[in-house]
């Protein structure tokens, strides 16, 4: 049986089951409750998109139950192709569907939102609260030296909120050639806003989360679908929010420290880190 939880990196569980004589994923929550009913309404009340070669939609809820100590997500099971598998999998003209599907789905979103002025201190207390529940003293090291970062940025920043998807990492993406894109794990975020969205896809594109366990050949391969596939919406909304998506590229990879189950991704986290601090300094 194909182990979901292989490439997770939460403390939710995932499950495949057989429901009326379909494939369903079961995905159990057990912390946070009240936040996992809010990603399952998030997800639900997605609306499908047509990019003009494929669909791109939320998988279906079929069933959402919350009991004392846990609750429980029920989803047709998609197959195709995700996350790690992208480089092994992926030819061009899926990389190249993928890709301008993002761009549709970042422009719709952006469309959608309206400007609003942020407290730059929200990203002040979000660090904090990251660094209380983080263990490894070279990371809460690193995210020490971020509150300089986002101290020398203006007390307030203009930000579009509006709807996002939270966690639109490539893990999130399933690619169908039958039943186009669907989107699972739905995440509410602290600032809900289509930037996080661009961060996101960020994290991949650039920083190679979803292949950091890959060998070094594999790598490389990722590393081109990557660079010549990067999404444009990505470029374009990077030059209208320049500020803004360096400081969210910055907490979407520093929120990742509590979560570290190995040396890989600890070496990983380290180096996007430092690389990003950079960046955002240039």
């Amino acid at each position: 049986m194909l182990d979901l939880n292989k490439h997770a990196h939460s403390h939710d569980s995932l499950q495949i089951v057989q429901r009326d004589y379909r494939y369903c994923v079961c995905k159990t929550f057990r912390t946070d409750l009240v936040r996992a009913q809010r990603n399952v309404d998030k997800q639900r009340k997605f609306q499908s998109l047509h990019t003009g070669t494929v669909r791109v939609s939320a998988a279906e809820v079929l069933n959402f139950e919350v009991y004392s100590d846990r609750a429980e997500l029920l989803m047709p099971y998609v197959d195709g192709i995700t996350g790690y598998m992208f480089p092994v999998h992926a030819t061009r003209s899926v990389a190249h569907t993928l890709s301008s599907s993002l761009s549709t789905l970042l422009y719709s979103e952006l469309n959608e939102s309206q400007e609003e002025s942020i407290k730059t201190r929200i990203f002040i207390d979000k660090l904090e609260a990251v660094s209380a529940v983080t263990h490894d003293s070279q990371l809460k090291k690193i995210i020490s030296s971020c509150y300089k970062v986002i101290e020398s940025l203006p007390d307030e920043l203009s930000f579009p909120l509006g709807p996002c998807h939270g966690d639109l990492t490539l893990s999130n993406i399933i690619v169908d050639p039958l039943s186009g894109i669907t989107l699972i794990d739905f995440l509410q975020t602290f600032l809900e806003t289509p930037l996080q969205d661009v961060a996101k896809l960020k994290q991949d594109f650039v920083y190679g989360w979803s292949f950091r366990k890959h060998s070094s050949s594999i790598g490389i391969k990722a590393e081109i679908l990557c660079r010549y596939h990067y999404p444009s919406a990505i470029t374009q909304i990077e030059r209208m929010y320049p500020i803004q998506i360096k400081l969210l590229t910055l907490m979407t990879l520093v929120r990742i420290a509590p979560y570290i189950k190995d040396d890989v991704t600890q070496q990983w986290l380290t180096k996007s880190l430092v690389k990003c601090m950079g960046d955002f300094l240039e």
